[in-house]
């Protein structure tokens, strides 16, 4: 019989600490990438924008925008639909395209052009047609 008390005991105890500390166990698992659509930029720039880079790079008749961002580490990637593409005087020099530290099944695997554009920020964009995608590395660990 002392052992059918031991185990009974373990288990009371391992389910009262579960129990205790289910609040901290659960925020170890807690996602910490938030996601945003919007129709336009009118939509996109009045709301706070802060949260995931700022992208000025984004031009005003950009339409149907989208954004995964970490909100722990900063990284994000977006996407958008513009005849202009990005706005006047960003995103002029040439760079690597990047692997996004997020992934989403909206970002292209097959495709992509050699380069991309610094956009500032820590933001990389590159176009294939009207279709613009642009991904922000972490800032922080």
């Amino acid at each position: 019989m002392p052992r059918i008390r031991t185990a009974g005991v373990i288990a009371t105890t391992s389910a009262l600490a579960l129990a205790l500390s289910g609040c901290s166990v659960l925020t170890a698992f807690e996602p910490h990438v938030d996601s945003a659509i919007w129709d336009t930029a009118k939509e996109m720039k009045a709301s706070n924008t802060a949260l995931f880079g700022s992208p000025t790079f984004v031009p005003d008749d950009a339409t149907v925008i989208r954004v995964d961002y970490d909100t722990q580490n900063g990284s994000a990637i977006m996407t958008y639909t513009s005849h202009t593409r990005v706005a006047p005087n960003t995103c002029q020099k040439d760079t690597a395209i990047p692997k996004p530290a997020i992934e989403d099944s909206w970002w292209p695997v097959q495709g992509i052009p050699d380069k991309a554009s610094d956009c500032g920020g820590g933001w990389v964009a590159f176009a294939v047609g009207d279709q613009v995608w642009a991904a922000k590395a972490p800032t922080s660990k």
